[in-house]
């Protein structure tokens, strides 16, 4: 525990990354040119890639699957012109590609099938709960779960892509509603903090894109078609894995897969041995992705993922016990089809100017619960069934063009995307004339859509690098739910909100004498629009009571455009370091630290009503101030966060290495100052690891430290608004956590892996419990064996 206590001292959290840079010496222009393979221009030379790294792999079947997005700090602005990209190629014919992968120049890190594959996790959460500035809130059901990054953890703070698609989900007492597979996953792409003009608005927290597989990730180097078998097993809640995959090449420009995944198993059982009653899963997945690739330089994708459930679980997901609420029969369907397309002139001449890129998305995600039961169990006659329907479109249609005047390289985005949010919320009950479906005006029908306009130019002069954005959004939020409707007209107000935001991005980096090191700094302003539960909303959980507001409250008690968005400014600065064979005997050495400062203005939970002279209004005199005039209403409550993220890896011919290193803290201005409770606490994560026997064999250690954090222990005899003032924070205490992992090939068609999670069976509690207090208990040692089958 020596480890945890350490942490308690200001300055850590996040998680271990593989972090692996290339195995050669790069000249600082080379080291650019390597960040161009996330350009979609080149596809012929990202096909030659993608030879060299499956002959790579014929040496090591321990490495992934070729990836043509290999050396990549972004998934967004190519930094070069076609022909830069040339050296990629060398780059890339050892074709050992990283389980991590960090950009140098910003907060982002993608987790790559290699890394997925190490894991073997059941959910998507637990994958990236070891990257630097996230974490996880809820659990230890998945549907409860939602990302943490960076202390942001509510929904619309954290945009979630699958393919390009956007996946935000909102359901009271429920996750981020993320059901997808990690067997499906090649990989996951995580930004922290606002990610600038092209990711998304509303990205106060960070972005989270998940890409899945294609079948030039499973084939073997040669063959044109495949199948892989794996089945597994987790000691835990005795869960089974049964997968199946069929891919292959047809007529050298057709990429086909299919892919069919099922997992269920008993109860969760904590470290203390007592059984989570209801927490069994049954989940049905699949993918089936076509991919056409006339000639190089052009590609469409059509891909569909769907997830089914259907279980007897917890009401409240996010602590998966009954609690208050007890259980439901929760139905859980979900699919995500998308097309994707990529399109550069095969003329020289047109194809520094024109890269195209451009992706059509449809989320579709159901969810039912109903057949109410008690705490005990006991079904409550007459319960209502509620049902949640949710249907997202997405967009997404960008250009490149670049030109080059040495010493001078300029790259030029720009585009539009467009984002269609409908939510369908009724409730059957039982009523004097039976039962009937009626508006949920606690959680109403509406919708929310936004079309944006985005730039963003990246500049390379010599070792310097400079990058400028800026994002136009038009929103409309508006309700659907008839009474609601009705009560907002016949105020006079009107059921539908628009408004436009204009925030921009800055970034400059120098590669310091175009050796290994490069320092960096970026500035991006952000705004989160209120959802239409916080606009709409009747009843106890608006704001817009007379309790609070007196006269100024609506008669409806509907606040709608009382509200304003917030808005983030987040300053960042770092220093990466890429040093290959920096020593004898020591293949690649790589660090990153960076330091961050984020103000949240106009925080929703701070509207409030203000007297003439300011002051808190107090309308029924319940603190005996006498302030009982409201005259107006004011939103300027802030949200202060600042924090350091260390990331150090290095890797031998045998060994592999790193050390993460995380911290955040907040605090919340609003009616004096407190301590923010929904902070993560201070993580080290340190991973140590061995490969033997040509690569075939893998094994090593991880340790994961995690310090206290702040959380809700009581409240005094007054909670007041905003900002629920009165409330007694006290600590959550921090733990220390042990893990194991291995994996064998000990045939080029069959893999074995196995992880031993927590095999100290050390008891600690997950982040994020009812009302903001201790979490529940987490699970206990979880030994988890895996074996696949290639044909």
């Amino acid at each position: 525990m020596t480890v945890v206590a350490l942490l308690h001292a200001w300055p850590v959290q996040g998680g271990a990354a593989d972090i692996r840079p290339l195995p050669n010496p790069l000249p600082a222009d080379q080291e650019r040119r390597s960040i161009a393979a996330s350009s979609p221009a080149p596809a012929a030379l990202s096909q030659a890639t993608t030879a060299e790294q499956n002959r790579g792999e014929s040496r090591s079947h321990m490495t992934e699957r070729n990836d043509t997005a290999a050396a990549r700090p972004s998934m967004e602005t190519p930094s070069l012109e076609q022909g830069d990209t040339l050296m990629i190629a060398e780059v890339e014919v050892t074709g050992r590609r990283e389980a991590v992968e960090f950009d140098p120049t910003r907060s982002r890190t993608t987790l790559t099938a290699k890394e997925l594959e190490r894991r073997q996790s059941d959910n998507v959460f637990t994958v990236l709960q070891d990257t630097p500035g996230v974490s996880v809130n809820g659990g230890p059901l998945a549907s409860g779960m939602k990302f943490n990054i960076r202390g942001f953890s509510d929904s619309e703070d954290v945009l979630i892509k699958l393919d390009g698609a956007m996946r935000n989900f909102e359901k009271y007492r429920f996750g981020s509603g993320v059901f997808i597979e990690p067997e499906l996953l090649k990989a996951i792409e995580v930004t922290r903090g606002p990610a600038g003009a092209l990711q998304g608005s509303g990205a106060i927290g960070g972005v989270v894109e998940m890409r899945t597989k294609d079948a030039a990730d499973l084939l073997a180097p040669g063959d044109r078609a495949g199948a892989r078998i794996k089945s597994g097993w987790s000691s835990n809640n005795d869960e089974k894995l049964g997968s199946a995959s069929v891919y292959g090449v047809v007529l050298d420009s057709i990429d086909l897969l299919a892919n069919f995944t099922r997992r269920w198993s008993g109860d969760i059982t904590t470290a203390s041995g007592d059984p989570l009653k209801n927490t069994k899963s049954n989940r049905l997945s699949g993918l089936a992705k076509a991919t056409y690739r006339p000639r190089p330089g052009a590609s469409i994708t059509f891909a569909e993922t769907y997830s089914q459930e259907s279980t007897l679980q917890p009401f409240d997901a996010t602590i998966g016990i009954p609690g208050v609420f007890g259980f439901v029969r929760r139905a859980v369907t979900d699919s995500t089809p998308t097309a994707n397309f990529e399109y550069t002139p095969a003329s020289h001449t047109l194809a520094p100017w024109i890269n195209l890129r451009g992706t059509l998305g449809h989320t579709s995600t159901s969810v039912t619960d109903s057949d109410r039961q008690n705490a005990k169990g006991v079904l409550i006659p007459n319960s209502p069934t509620n049902f949640f329907d949710y249907r997202i479109l997405t967009l997404d249609l960008r250009n490149t063009s670049m030109l080059r005047i040495n010493p001078v390289r300029n790259a030029l985005t720009y585009g539009i995307q467009y984002n269609h949010n409908s939510r369908t919320t009724k409730t059957e009950q039982v009523s004097p004339v039976g039962r009937q479906t009626v508006d949920n005006l606690s959680q109403p029908s509406g919708l929310k859509s936004n079309l944006a306009f985005m730039v963003e130019d990246r500049l390379e002069i010599g070792d310097m690098t400079f990058t400028a954005g800026l994002r136009h959004d038009q929103y409309a939020v508006e309700v659907n739910a008839q009474e609601t409707r009705t009560l907002l007209q016949t105020e006079g107000r009107s059921p539908r909100i628009e408004f436009a935001k204009t925030v921009p991005s800055a970034g400059i980096a120098w590669n310091m004498l175009g050796g290994p090191l490069t320092i960096f700094y970026n500035y991006a302003e952000a705004f989160r629009p209120p959802l239409v539960d916080e606009l709409f909303t009747q009843g106890g959980f608006s704001r817009c009571q007379p309790l609070y507001f007196g006269a100024l409250a609506p008669d409806s008690r509907v606040c709608g455009d009382r509200y304003r968005p917030e808005t983030s400014r987040n300053h960042e600065v770092g220093l990466s370091l890429n040093y290959p064979r920096l020593f004898a005997g020591v293949d690649a050495l790589t660090a990153k630290v960076v330091v961050y400062r984020n103000r949240v203005q106009h925080i929703l939970e701070s509207l409030a009503a203000r007297t003439s002279s300011g002051v808190l209004c107090d309308p029924f005199n319940s603190l005996g101030q006498g302030n009982t005039v409201c005259t107006h209403l004011t939103q300027d409550g802030q949200e202060h966060r600042e924090g350091i993220e260390f990331e150090l890896g290095f890797r031998t011919e045998h060994w592999f290495s790193n050390l993460n290193l995380a911290a955040v803290r907040g605090k919340q201005v609003c009616e004096g100052e407190r301590a923010m409770y929904d902070i993560p606490g201070n993580t080290l994560v340190f991973t140590l690891g061995r490969s033997d026997l040509g690569n075939r064999l893998e094994y090593g250690y991880r340790i994961r430290a995690v310090g206290p954090r702040r959380v809700i222990t009581g409240s005094s005899a007054q909670i007041a608004s905003p900002c629920n003032t009165g409330l007694t924070i006290g600590d959550q205490a921090g733990y220390l956590l042990h893990n194991l992992f291995a994996a064998y090939r000990p045939h080029q068609m069959l893999s074995l892996n196995l992880t031993l999670d927590n095999f100290t069976n050390t008891r600690y509690f997950l982040n994020d419990g009812f009302g903001g207090g201790i979490g529940q208990e987490a699970p206990g040692y979880n030994l988890r064996v895996f074996a696949s089958l290639s044909f």
